[in-house]
């Protein structure tokens, strides 16, 4: 396995660390500190640099606090603006291209160009090109917080040998125990931490088919018996050298008869559909926004919206689609839109958005208005 050194120019470059600034700033020039840095790109990029190459270099302390985001309750970390989301961004510029071509094809998430539609297409194109018969699916449970951070620096020990590199790694492994969800490092170690493990099963276990998205795995066989077996291999395997453990909901199911649930979308060989959920969650939408609730924040209204649109159209779901989202929604969208602009223009954090607003200015860009 070829090894990569002499990264710690790239990475503390000038123009490294300004291209890092100008990535991470993207839909935060409200935040303070980013308008800090605007100020005095020259200044901050400069100091930046100087962090680094002096090693002085600390990852700040994190702002800890617990969100809700529908369906489960997640522990969030917050670092600083500056420097420690640029430093991450100017890391991830270099490192991102190295690993992700050691990951295999089917493993999805934070990968440029393997988010959840790609994962679709692929599982999709699998089930109806070479039907399986039976999945085995498992998710690992609490990923994140239960990496072992020993392990993560072994296996990023195994790509990366730049010794100042692997200490700035070290400073943002052992700021917290596991991987901190928030941080833009973390969905990168996540997949580096079981990139190892994916080609194992590759290469090793054989399965029709193999797919990870973070935490959620799919193994695909023509016998219920091999699933089995396979199962018992990649659990012993993932607690004893990975430290993880596996949610005690696992299935091995005929794929015809139930259909396989992954990335929100149920998948046969005849074609695939949405998963009720994401409808269910749709039309929970929709009506909040139809009543003009106070607490919808404007971001939550344009982009969350977009994203619903993006399952709908790529499967049977646009009658669903056009008869929830009528002139009603489409104008409150834009009105959140107009909001959103204008409070970027004048400085100002996002507000929420008003359900009395009849701001017709704008139009929804998420599609036409019909079919």
């Amino acid at each position: 396995m070829k090894r990569y050194g002499n990264l710690w120019g790239q990475i503390t470059s000038y123009d490294n660390i300004l291209a890092a600034h100008r990535a991470a700033r993207k839909g935060k020039f409200h935040y303070k500190e980013v308008k800090m840095v605007n100020s005095n790109e020259e200044f901050y990029i400069r100091e930046i640099q100087k962090l680094l190459t002096e090693k002085t270099f600390t990852t700040s302390p994190y702002e800890i606090f617990d969100k809700f985001d529908g369906r489960k309750l997640r522990t969030l970390y917050k670092l600083p603006y500056y420097p420690d989301r640029i430093v991450q961004h100017a890391a991830l510029q270099v490192l991102g291209p190295l690993w992700s071509r050691s990951f295999i094809r089917d493993t999805f998430q934070s990968i440029p160009g393997r988010g959840t539609h790609d994962a679709r297409r692929r599982v999709e194109k699998h089930i109806r090109n070479q039907p399986p018969k039976y999945a085995l699916k498992f998710d690992i449970a609490k990923y994140y917080p239960n990496v072992n951070n020993a392990i993560l620096k072994q296996e990023i020990r195994r790509k990366i040998k730049c010794r100042d590199t692997l200490w700035l790694l070290d400073n943002i492994i052992d700021s917290s125990t596991g991987i901190p969800i928030g941080n833009y490092t973390s969905q990168y170690f996540g997949n580096v931490y079981l990139a190892r493990f994916d080609w194992w099963v590759k290469q090793e276990l054989k399965p029709r088919g193999y797919f990870r998205y973070c935490d959620d795995v799919i193994l695909l066989s023509d016998s219920a018996s091999q699933c089995h077996e396979m199962r018992k291999t990649c659990f012993a395997k993932l607690e004893t050298e990975y430290a993880l453990q596996i949610k005690p909901n696992w299935q091995v199911f005929p794929v015809e008869d139930r259909g396989l649930d992954f990335v929100g979308f149920v998948f046969r060989s005849d074609g695939i559909r949405l998963r009720k959920g994401i409808a269910r969650n749709l039309k929970a939408k929709t009506a909040k926004i139809r009543r003009g609730e106070r607490a919808l924040h404007p971001h939550k209204v344009v982009n969350g919206l977009g994203s619903y649109w993006g399952w709908c159209k790529h499967v049977n779901a646009k009658r669903l689609w056009f008869r929830l989202v009528d002139h009603v929604i489409r104008d409150r969208v834009a009105a959140a839109k107009e909001r959103l602009k204008d409070a970027r223009k004048r400085g100002l954090g996002t507000p929420r958005i008003s359900g009395n607003r009849s701001d017709h200015s704008g139009a929804l860009e998420l599609q036409p208005a019909h079919c």
